[in-house]
């Protein structure tokens, strides 16, 4: 796998599951519950999106390879 696509998974992984985990701690602090209900739905699309492709082009890779 070339680095632009370990990095591109990378960077999908953390929209996907650290961004949220952030939103978590900080509604755990403050207790205001909307930063992370607000949170879910742009890093799912975000995480999901970047990741469904970054893992088409590694399957065309492994193809062509």
């Amino acid at each position: 796998m070339q680095k632009n696509k370990r990095f591109a998974l990378i960077a999908s992984l953390f929209t996907l599951i650290g961004l949220p985990i952030i939103f978590l701690t900080v509604s755990l602090y403050t207790g205001v519950w909307r930063f992370f209900i607000y949170s879910i739905a742009p890093a799912l699309t975000a995480g999901l999106t970047g990741l469904i492709f970054t893992m088409q082009e590694i399957r065309k890779d492994k193809r062509v390879a």
